[in-house]
């Protein structure tokens, strides 16, 4: 059996392995077919249960500033009383029957800031949640475009291993034929056997990754019981674009990071919580009407009523000042929060522009190796079919290495400018759009970090 026969048997039983199988589905909604990467992430909806929890605290964040907006609102009601009374013998009614109606209308008019202040806080805080709800949505797609890529690299690795096993397989079966002749020993042969052995292991892992990153992308694209069969090389041309200085990324970084920006406006909503609690010691003025309709005719009751009232506080057991205290407090923890976030992307900014530079340096050995494959398997190749060579799998095997290697590192480079975009907010990705607009005019000339 030659390399090539081996490789398209074991081809033929790898298509027929669940790993395809289990990627057709029932549901209205296919994934398409095959899948591009852009599909992909315009298949990140908001129905993730990663996205819909941030969804939840967002709204839960719009109904409390709702709730304080709502405390200066007009309340209007009615009350029905039902009573039987035995009226003294004084009086001008001797009726039973004391039910009355009443319409009412109340109002908080004037609370000298307090609520304003309380208004402030909780739309500050709305605004900072939809910070960190856009940034969720950034991170979900940056882990679609990281699954994305291993279901690739999976399909590369397995590529190169059974390419091996055929090789390994083809070797095994010639020693155990010249083993036969007595022309290999039974420890050559054995030893073929265990390297067959270990490249036939080495394929089922690759299979196995073959099924688990495609049960996670599918997951991330939820759609967990459509898993995608085949997947569509991207487009990464843009790779090797200009690197910008460290100093700007992180410029950029900590004037557009939503995460930054969101940490910010909670730091600026519990500023105007502590300025809304300072205010819980100022009278509230308010005012109400009624009208009212009595079975009984009594002189104490008015069927129209009108009210303002001024409420002074005196002594409130130090609520106020505790409530001002944890206002404050908060102040502190987000400001302290604030301060080691910039340090955090400080050095997550380092590493990506460093990792950047070196997967540029990467590339060119890669282009490299590619050209040395290249060159070998051509010249294998022709010595088959000069007949100087039985057998060139080697060479095969080794181009789908370089494959590999190219992949490794363009999908590396690809995720590296993803995840700079998510930190500065600039459109560095083809894939990857800026949650946030920031400046733009970066220099294009890396230089090392101070």
């Amino acid at each position: 059996m030659t390399t090539a026969q081996a490789i398209r048997r074991l081809w033929q039983l790898a298509a027929a392995a669940p790993l395809l199988s289990c990627s057709l589905s029932l549901a209205a909604d296919p994934l398409p077919e095959p899948l591009t990467l852009e599909d992909a992430l315009q298949l990140a909806g908001s129905d993730h249960p990663a996205l819909a929890l941030s969804r939840a605290r967002l709204a839960q964040q719009e109904a409390e500033a709702a709730r304080v907006a709502a405390r200066n609102a007009i309340d209007i009601g009615a009350s029905l009383e039902a009573r039987a009374v035995n009226p003294p013998s004084t009086a001008l009614d001797q009726g039973h029957n004391d039910s009355r109606a009443t319409l009412f209308a109340r109002k908080r008019l004037y609370d000298f800031g307090h609520t304003r202040a309380l208004e402030s806080a909780a739309a500050t805080t709305v605004t900072g949640e939809q910070l960190r709800t856009g940034a969720e949505l950034l991170r979900h797609r940056i882990d679609i475009m990281q699954a994305f890529f291993d279901v690739l690299l999976a399909d590369h690795e397995f590529t190169r291993d059974n390419e091996a096993m055929a090789v390994a397989y083809v070797q095994a079966d010639r020693s155990r034929d010249r083993n036969e002749l007595g022309q290999v020993s039974d420890i050559d042969l054995l030893e073929q056997e265990a390297a067959f052995q270990a490249l036939r292991l080495r394929r089922t892992r690759s299979l196995a990754r073959q099924r688990s990153t495609r049960a996670l992308l599918a997951q991330l694209l939820d759609r967990p019981d459509q898993l995608p069969s085949s997947l569509v090389q991207p487009d990464l041309a843009t790779n090797g674009r200009p690197l910008p200085e460290y100093e700007q990324l992180v410029e950029a970084t900590l004037a557009a990071n939503p995460r930054i920006l969101s940490l910010r406006a909670d730091l600026e909503a519990a500023r105007l919580q502590v300025r809304a609690q300072r205010t819980g010691k100022r009278p509230v003025l308010s005012g109400s009407v009624a009208a009212s309709a009595n079975q009984r005719d009594v002189s104490s009751r008015n069927p129209l009523e009108a009210e303002l009232r001024l409420e002074i506080p005196l002594y409130d057991g130090r609520r106020v000042d505790a409530e001002v205290a944890r206002a404050q407090a908060d102040v502190y923890r987000l400001t302290a929060e604030l301060r080691q976030l910039q340090y955090d992307l400080r050095q997550r900014v380092l590493e990506i522009w460093l990792d950047i530079q070196t997967l540029l340096a990467q590339r060119e050995q890669v282009e490299i190796f590619t050209r040395s494959r290249t060159l070998n398997f051509d010249r294998a190749q022709a010595e088959y079919e000069l007949e100087l060579k039985t057998d060139f799998g080697d060479a095969l095997v080794g181009q789908s290495e370089s494959a590999l290697l190219r992949a490794q590192t363009e999908y590396s480079l690809a995720l590296d400018w993803a995840r700079l975009a998510a930190l500065t907010g600039e459109p560095v990705s083809p894939f990857i759009h800026p949650v946030t607009s920031s400046q733009s005019g970066i220099d294009n000339h890396a230089t090392p970090p101070r």
